[in-house]
């Protein structure tokens, strides 16, 4: 994309339709695809999920429309936060990843909230690792991340635990291994 296209596509406009945000222009659609972002139904048609919304929000790429009226990046966390209590941890943990140069996609089910992709791997090989984020000091039980780890291993993917602290700062764990003594096996039983 030259140089001019790329001003011609800045600010980036969508719309939110109902629980969805879309994007509409053919050259937004290229570039956001490009370079991961969203879900591409058709030349025509891009959806954004609320953490690449509020991400692309906050880098001045892209101006969002709700009943004609724009909403910046306050508005829509609030309008969010009403439906995603794990919404601010998701953004941090996205725009964490972004920042650094990584594509980032939502996860595979099991509360796993992102796959990420490696620096310059996107559209090229499939993602390397699944993501799990978590808020330093709450609880996690251990036969979840069991589970979430045996989910990780049968799609062949590196589990990393990304902690957030109260400070919003975020620290990567690379989960490699879990291992289960009998006296675990017999207290679920």
């Amino acid at each position: 994309m030259s140089m001019k296209e790329k001003k011609d596509v800045f600010p980036i406009k969508a719309s939110k339709n109902r629980d969805e945000v879309c994007v509409t222009d053919k050259n937004a659609i290229e570039w956001l695809d490009s370079k991961g972002y969203g879900f591409r139904f058709s030349d025509n048609l891009l959806i954004l999920r609320p953490f690449e919304t509020l991400y692309l929000i906050s880098q001045n790429k892209l101006v969002l429309y709700h009943k004609s009226k724009q909403l910046d990046f306050h508005q829509y966390l609030h309008m969010l936060e009403k439906e995603d209590s794990n919404i601010w941890l998701r953004y941090l943990i996205y725009k964490d990843l972004r920042d650094k140069g990584y594509v980032v996609k939502d996860g595979y089910g099991f509360g796993i909230d992102f796959k990420v992709y490696e620096i310059g791997e996107y559209g090229s090989k499939p993602a390397k690792y699944l993501v799990y984020g978590v808020v330093e000091g709450v609880p996690l039980p251990v036969t979840k991340l069991y589970n979430i780890l045996k989910h990780a291993y049968s799609l062949r993917k590196t589990l990393i635990i990304a902690t957030v602290d109260r400070r919003s700062e975020i620290v990567y764990y690379m989960l490699s291994s879990l291992l289960l003594g009998k006296e675990t096996e017999v207290e679920q039983a």
